[in-house]
C-alpha cells in the first residue's frame, strides 16, 4: 500500500511509514466543490478497498512471554497533539502466534478522555461508520453533558474525512474535554484532543505497524517503547501476511 505526505494540525510535516494528513482548521470546513479521488492502494478504488478483507498472523519465536501483539498506524515524527491508539491488540505468549482480520472501512470516533499521553484510554464513547467519498464529514457537538456527532455527509474532497467541532465542544481550558478522531473496521486509530469550533481534517489511506507492548486496544501507544516496531507493507494483490518475530528481526511472508 502507497502513503501520501502528512500535514500536522499546525506545522508541515513530512511523512516516513503513514499516509495520515491532519489538519486543525479555524473554523468548520465549508462543503469542497472539488472532488480528487485518492489512491488508497495501487490504482483500486475507496469503494473495492472496503469490500477487501485484510489479515495478518503474529507469530512470536521470540523469549517475549508478557506483552501483546499490536496492530497500529503511526508517524514515525508525528506531532504531539495527534495520538496513535493500539489499533488491534492481543495477548501473544512465547511460542504462540495472534491473527487479526480486518477490512478498509473508517470511521469517525470520539472519547471521553482529553489528557492523552502513551497508556492513557481515550474511552471510545461513539463510533460511526465513514466514507471517503459520500460520508467523509461530520459535526461533533456537545449537549447535555455529552458528546454527539451529527449526521455524516458529503461535504470534504474525496479520499478525507472531516470533523466539523461546534462552539459548544469543550477544550484545554474545561475538565469535560474530550478527543476526537477516526478508525479503521470499527476501531480507533487516531485522536486528537477538542477544540470548540474547529474543523479537523485526515488525509488518509492505510499503512501498519507491528510491535510487541503493554498496551491495550484503544490507549495512545508511544513508538519509543514498544518492542521492535516494524512497517507492514501488504504489496498490490496481497491480502494475508505471516509476521515472525525472533526477538530481533521480523521476518514476513505476504499471500493473497
Amino acid at each position: 500500500m502507497t502513503e501520501k505526505a502528512s500535514v500536522s494540525r499546525r506545522k508541515g510535516l513530512a511523512a516516513l511509514g503513514l499516509a495520515l494528513g491532519v489538519t486543525l482548521l479555524g473554523a468548520a470546513v465549508a462543503p469542497s466543490a472539488q472532488a480528487t479521488a485518492s489512491a488508497a492502494s495501487g490504482s483500486r478504488s475507496t469503494t473495492d478497498l472496503a469490500a477487501t478483507s485484510y489479515s495478518v498472523t503474529i507469530v512470536n519465536n521470540s523469549a517475549i512471554d508478557d506483552e501483546n501483539a499490536i496492530v497500529f498506524q503511526q508517524q514515525p515524527t508525528q506531532p504531539s497533539d495527534v495520538h496513535s491508539l493500539a489499533w488491534l491488540s492481543k495477548m501473544c505468549h512465547a511460542g504462540t502466534s495472534v491473527t487479526f482480520s480486518w477490512t478498509v472501512d473508517y470511521n469517525f470516533v470520539w472519547g471521553q478522555t482529553g489528557t492523552l499521553k502513551p497508556g492513557v484510554n481515550y474511552d471510545a464513547g461513539q463510533i460511526i461508520p465513514a466514507d471517503l467519498d459520500t460520508a467523509n464529514t461530520v459535526p461533533l457537538s456537545y449537549i447535555d453533558d455529552g458528546f454527539e456527532f451529527g449526521k455524516p455527509t458529503s461535504g470534504a474532497a474525496s479520499g478525507s474525512l472531516v470533523i466539523n467541532e461546534d462552539d459548544t465542544v469543550p477544550g484545554p481550558d474545561s475538565s469535560d474535554q474530550g478527543s476526537v478522531g477516526i478508525g479503521m473496521s470499527g476501531a480507533g486509530t487516531f485522536v486528537v484532543s477538542t477544540q470548540p469550533d474547529t474543523g479537523v481534517e485526515f488525509e488518509i489511506t492505510p499503512t501498519y505497524w507491528l510491535a510487541f507492548g503493554s498496551y491495550e486496544a484503544g490507549t495512545v501507544v508511544s513508538e519509543d517503547i514498544l518492542t521492535r516496531p516494524y512497517q507492514l507493507q501488504f504489496p498490490d494483490g496481497a491480502t494475508k501476511a505471516i509476521a515472525t518475530f525472533d526477538g530481533k528481526n521480523w521476518t514476513v511472508e505476504y499471500g493473497g
